[in-house]
């Protein structure tokens, strides 16, 4: 697969490169105005006393000059707006190809990770815009400069040029320093953002356990790493931008004390050593403008492959799509074996297994032993190590989620609640039919909790504390989307778990009248969703066995609930 991040990032690159030279040359054209005309006023026209020559000379340096002006402008409007346009472009791709990516390599890496990689966009945007490119266009301009120094002062151009060779050797130290800093701190941030989410993520347990003093322990040992590699980093950036005001100074002290011997000497004239002096000063104009790119520039290595990184994640090829059948409830495990990484121990060892529509299956077996995986092989969220999987006559990680999700419905343990209203949380967005979805919202009894609300199906949704629902509620609601789509294979997966009594029997009553004309595999802990499954088959040691395996440690199932229906 080609590299996307860079074939983009080349093509706003190279969008812009003719502009941006273009107008950096004229800029820089018009940029030796002022430098002639010291020159001629100091040598020509205050000698001579041409007060005509002079005005008409004026007025070309102000003409000169407001170009100049409006060129910058319009210069600073094109780079602002191409980075504004890298950023969105580029960001939409890397979060297309997140989502695209199979589950199981996404979740190599923590969420903060990718967060950070994230935010490596906003940071490359100066380098895409055109900022970077401004400065390398402008340093050829140096070498310009200083000839210029030279036609006119003869040997005063050693002066900046030796100042210009000194400063780029200690920009060049002071870069190789900072990228170093920069690694770890960029280490550190990844860190803290796994740290950061894994807490908010777990913040229910962690009070609940009464865990905090031991997560604010951890809190303080990596925000005092990264406030260090952040003051590192602050701390050379600092350096390096006062170098370049302090070698600008110089230069000008330097400049101004040779050329004035040379002006004494007879050397040279009064206007060449203001003119030098202005030119001089147009040097170290690029030159720290180089120094900062530099410094940043450090941070763009890794931000540039931090961005790479996600386009370097494999996507899911949907190209079996149209292979797929009518949603008829048909599924078949050929011979399958699953490991999440190749030199881990098989979880999974060779399961056959085949179910018709109205077959209903019971998974039980310990924590830890493969239960839920099934589950998402079927989904289509993993591909087995070994074997295949077909669902419908298609394999499930080969067809588009959003045709599959007619075929396989998934029920969690806890579903997700989407930011947005009751009404957009159970027609996923209107992707779903409404008609359907609120079908099965009144057989979950949703549309009588809903009704006492004072927004109704407009009842905005955050899936927090704050919402005006019960967990209850939402557990429900998220039921109700899967079961929308009219799926054809029911996958349960300890869905009752989140559920007050009154949702419990009704969810129960839904999956009663569904059995008939589905396919039902149930992972659960109550007794009573069990009894819904014909056959009941425990998972161990990564195989399926009808009876339940005497060295097992099954002892989770819980008794029967009291229920209605």
């Amino acid at each position: 697969m080609p590299n996307r991040p860079q074939t983009t990032m080349d093509h706003e690159f190279r969008v812009n490169l003719i502009h941006l030279v273009l107008s950096s040359l004229v800029v820089n054209l018009l940029a030796l105005a002022m430098p002639i005309m010291m020159l001629q006023t100091y040598d020509r026209i205050l000698p001579s006393h041409g007060y005509g020559t002079l005005t008409l000379l004026v007025f070309g340096v102000i003409t000169a000059v407001i170009l100049e002006m409006l060129l910058r402008i319009a210069r600073s409007y094109l780079t602002s707006w191409s980075g504004a346009v890298f950023e969105h472009k580029t960001a939409c791709r890397a979060m297309e190809h997140i989502l695209q990516s199979p589950m199981q390599r996404f979740e190599e890496q923590g969420s903060g990770t990718y967060l950070q990689k994230m935010a490596s966009i906003s940071r490359l945007r100066c380098f895409y815009s055109g900022q970077a490119l401004l400065t390398i266009v402008d340093l050829p301009f140096i070498f310009i400069f200083l000839f210029l120094i030279w036609y006119i002062a003869g040997n005063l151009v050693y002066v900046p040029l030796g100042l210009f060779f000194a400063f780029s050797l200690l920009a060049w130290f002071v870069g190789y320093k900072l990228r170093l800093q920069v690694t770890e701190q960029d280490f550190s941030t990844k860190i803290r953002y796994n740290f950061i989410i894994e807490t908010l993520s777990g913040i229910h347990s962690l009070k609940g356990l009464g865990l905090e003093k031991f997560f604010l322990r951890r809190n303080d040992r990596l925000q005092s790493r990264i406030s260090l590699a952040h003051y590192q980093v602050a701390l050379t950036n600092n350096i390096a931008l006062n170098c370049g005001m302090l070698f600008s100074q110089v230069m000008t002290v330097a400049v101004v004390a040779v050329g004035a011997l040379k002006v004494i000497h007879g050397d040279m004239g009064t206007g060449g050593l203001a003119a030098c002096v202005l030119l001089s000063g147009r040097i170290m104009q690029p030159v720290q403008r180089a120094l900062s790119l530099w410094t940043r520039f450090q941070s763009f290595f890794i931000d540039r492959k931090e961005l790479q990184d996600i386009f370097k994640l494999p996507t899911t090829s949907y190209s079996e799509t149209k292979q797929i059948k009518k949603p008829t409830g048909h599924i078949v495990l050929n011979s399958v074996s699953f490991r999440y990484e190749e030199d881990s121990p098989l979880l999974l060892r060779d399961l056959d297994l085949e179910l018709h529509p109205g077959d209903s299956l019971a998974i039980s077996g310990s924590a830890g032993s493969g239960k839920t995986t099934i589950l998402h092989l079927i989904t289509g969220l993993i591909k087995p190590s070994k074997g295949e999987v077909f669902v419908d006559g298609a394999q499930p990680h080969q067809v588009n989620p959003a045709i599959l999700r007619t075929h396989v419905g998934y029920l969690p343990e806890k579903g997700t609640i989407f930011y947005g209203t009751i009404r957009e949380n159970l027609t996923f967005f209107n992707s779903a039919n409404e008609e359907d979805a609120m079908v099965v919202a009144r057989l979950l009894g949703i549309d009588d909790a809903v009704a006492i609300l004072p927004e109704g199906y407009e009842t905005q949704l955050t899936d927090n504390v704050t919402d005006p629902i019960p967990p209850g509620l939402k557990q429900r609601i998220a039921i109700a989307r899967v079961l929308a789509n009219k799926p054809r294979v029911i996958l349960f997966d300890n869905a009752d778990r989140g559920l007050d009594k009154h949702g419990y029997n009704l969810m129960f009553g839904v999956l009663g009248r569904l059995k008939p004309r589905t396919i039902m595999i149930i992972i659960s802990d109550d007794r009573n969703i069990l009894r819904l499954a014909d056959r009941e088959y425990f998972l161990h040691h990564g195989r399926l066995q009808e009876t339940a395996p005497s060295d097992s440690k099954i002892h989770h199932i819980l008794p029967f609930r009291e229920f209605r229906i």
